[in-house]
């Protein structure tokens, strides 16, 4: 079962890239086993159409990742603000094949 939690979290990535490496969330650090995928989102989400203009758009980068105990969370990092990028956890889940992009965006 899809758990939806959309909380900030804290995230140290590999050197050199975006890839998630650990996480903070729940008072734990969950080391990432498996990135089990990634994309940019630069969509406009459910804005009108006459609001659709290039200054709108997100600016997301998704992964959904496995840590060392199996869970699977579906995290982004908003780089909006390039010099300050935050990062969100959207959605945990014990099932590998669980579609959290789909379902939560």
């Amino acid at each position: 079962m899809a758990e939806f939690l959309g909380e900030r979290i804290e995230v140290q990535t590999a050197a050199n890239s975006p890839r998630p490496v650990s996480f903070a969330w729940g008072g734990e650090v969950h080391v990432v086993a498996k990135v089990l995928s990634e994309r940019v989102d630069t969509g406009f989400g459910s804005l009108p159409p006459r609001s659709r203009v290039w200054y709108n758009r997100r600016h997301r980068r998704r992964f959904t990742v496995q840590d060392t105990n199996g869970d699977v969370f579906d995290i982004y990092m908003d780089y909006a603000r390039l010099k300050r990028p935050t990062w969100w956890l959207i959605g945990k889940s014990a099932d590998t094949n669980w579609p959290i992009s789909r379902e939560f965006g």
